[in-house]
């Protein structure tokens, strides 16, 4: 049991870090994820039905429940957003491929105030995850009743001059600016905690305040939450957040800082800074993923990098156990891309295959892929007889994993042993950006997720969104064959089978068809992988409870940790 009052410090890094105000403030939906990451319970909704051959959902909303303005929630609120939000092309042009069925959305209908239905044509087996997740906030983070005001078809009087007075170039523009809760503190929420000051990157503090109309209450039927409020400094780099948690200001923090390199210097203050170490169980499977453009414009390049022998060759060139002593601190294991042990889906040869450091056999292996030829420098020619050149851009900050340029440096260095001219260079990630959507860029080197959440996270087994990797196969695949291009037989076995997937009643006949994905996976080879993630970590002081010593971590479209661990249930005796 928890007492009431105090604040939660905490850090956020520069003007893009609302991830992690969202992670502490508002995962939740109508369902969510129980906090082992197992099973999936009811959250807003009180409960659901689904029929059985999962066309049908009924989610049965709890009675009484209110905006944090004091206005009640209902099933309007839901339809709202669908009619008007989602299936509203200019504010929502793209739609989220796993809330629909077989590419068709349902029908959103409202049943009663506190009933709403989400009805399909075909099967979807795999919605309860979906709104269990971290998008599964989008369905109830729309009120009705204050958004309205906002949308040309509610207030077709009035929008253009809101729009002129506040200064934007249409309504589509002003009503997702108004929507988004990191900007308006006046947007209503159900979360436990509301935005006093917007997140906009014009102070060095952000502030958020009890909600008072919060539903939630612990087991003896105290209103939660116990905190009155949070508090995020606005810093401008991970050193100074590390400075301020060496010196004991931060609550609770998991990110920016929970670096294997830092987690020595930590340790070593804990008892000074008053705080200790909790665990973060990584869905992660590859600490640093290699995607070679297999798209890419330039045909050659295509040719080459298409090449499972060349591939191969790469991968035997890496030395991890070198990248894993000294830039993960010994933290890991040599690791292709298969999903982690721990899970059912575990792939011993797509874990392990072509993983052995041997020069030798990557020569070999290079050779065979019919490339060689060398020139008076030592390096391997291409099918055009000119050098093979692989440009490995890495984006100077806004990484996945920080330490991103220094492993660009030693794969650079590896390849360019045995022949292939690689050149690193670390760019701004709005040039990576740019080449990646112009499909020029050679490589990605990506945190590759799904290591755990396998079946709802899959872009690292096959084209599919989200994926950094052969992005015309993932346009076609989205578009149902309308744009991008028609992928190879292998790729559109993989997307055919997530299609039956998706459609599939069964969770065992689910992963029966997810290991026919990832045995595909495994034959052709597409990733070259590094290093499995180790137990990662996060720092919380001794004076703040009801942090687990075990939290898992994903993205924050699934397990957006640490919110499915109920901070509401948080506090804090500092005084």
């Amino acid at each position: 049991m928890g007492v009431y009052g105090g604040t939660w410090h905490t850090a956020l890094v520069g003007s893009d870090d609302a991830a992690w105000m969202e992670r502490l403030q508002h995962y939740g939906g109508l369902l969510r994820y129980s906090r082992d990451w197992r099973g999936v319970v009811p959250d807003v909704a009180e409960s659901y039905d689904v029929n059985d051959d999962k066309t049908e959902y009924v989610f049965h909303l709890r009675e009484g429940m209110k905006w944090s303005d004091g206005s009640p929630f209902t099933a309007d609120d839901v339809t709202f957003w669908f009619d008007d939000v989602f299936m509203n092309d200019e504010l929502t042009p793209t739609k989220s491929p796993l809330l629909l069925s077989a590419g068709k959305p349902p029908t959103v209908e409202k049943v009663d105030d506190h009933a709403v239905a989400f009805r399909y044509q075909i099967s979807h087996g795999l919605l309860a995850r979906y709104l269990a997740g971290g998008n599964g906030l989008e369905l109830i983070n729309k009120p009705r009743h204050y958004l309205e005001q906002f949308h040309q078809k509610y207030a077709p009087d009035t929008i253009d001059r809101k729009v002129r007075d506040a200064g934007f170039e249409d309504w589509v523009a002003l009503f997702l600016d108004r929507a988004d809760w990191s900007l308006n503190p006046d947007l209503p929420t159900l979360s436990p905690w509301t935005l006093e000051t917007p997140y906009d990157g014009s102070g060095t503090r952000v502030v958020a305040k009890r909600n008072p109309y919060y539903w939630k209450v612990d087991p003896e039927g105290n209103q939660l939450p116990y905190l009155d409020g949070i508090e995020y400094q606005v810093l401008q780099t991970p050193e100074v957040v590390l400075l301020k948690a060496l010196g004991g200001e931060l609550d609770m923090h998991s990110r920016h800082i929970n670096i294997a390199e830092n987690k020595p210097v930590l340790a070593r203050d804990r008892e000074k800074g008053n705080y200790r170490f909790f665990d973060l169980l990584p869905d992660p499977m590859n600490t640093a993923l290699l995607m070679l453009n297999v798209t890419h414009t330039d045909a050659v390049k295509r040719s080459v990098f298409g090449n499972r022998e060349f591939r191969i060759g790469l991968s035997h060139a890496l030395n991890r156990q070198e990248i894993i002593a000294a830039i993960y601190r010994r933290q890991g294991e040599p690791w292709q891309s298969s999903p982690r042990r721990e899970t059912g889906f575990y792939n011993e040869k797509l874990a392990k295959q072509f993983i052995s450091y041997d020069v030798d056999l990557a020569n070999d292996y290079l050779d065979r892929a019919g490339y060689s030829g060398k020139d008076g420098d030592g390096f391997r020619l291409g099918p055009d007889g000119e050098r093979i050149r692989i440009l490995f851009d890495v984006a100077s900050e806004g990484n996945d994993g920080p330490e991103f340029p220094q492993v660009a440096e030693f794969v650079g260095r590896y390849w360019r042993d045995v022949g292939v001219d690689t050149v690193v260079k670390t760019v701004s990630p709005s040039l990576v950006e740019a080449k990646r959507e112009a499909n020029e860029q050679d490589v990605s080197m990506v945190l590759a997720f799904g290591g755990t959440n396998v079946v709802m996270d899959p872009r690292a087994y096959f084209p599919q969104s989200g994926n950094e990797y052969a992005g015309p196969w993932v346009e076609w695949y989205e578009s149902r064959g309308a744009s991008g291009e028609r992928p190879p037989d292998w790729v559109r076995r993989q997307m055919a089978l997530y299609d039956q997937l998706q459609t599939t009643v069964g969770e065992d006949d689910q992963a029966n068809l997810m290991k026919e994905i990832l045995a595909i996976a495994a034959e052709e080879f597409a990733f070259i992988g590094i290093n499995l993630p180790a137990k990662g970590y996060g720092i919380v002081r001794n004076d703040f409870h009801n942090v687990p010593k075990e939290i898992h971590s994903s993205t924050g479209a699934w397990f957006p940790d640490p919110g499915p661990t109920d901070p509401c249930q948080y506090f804090t005796t500092r005084t």
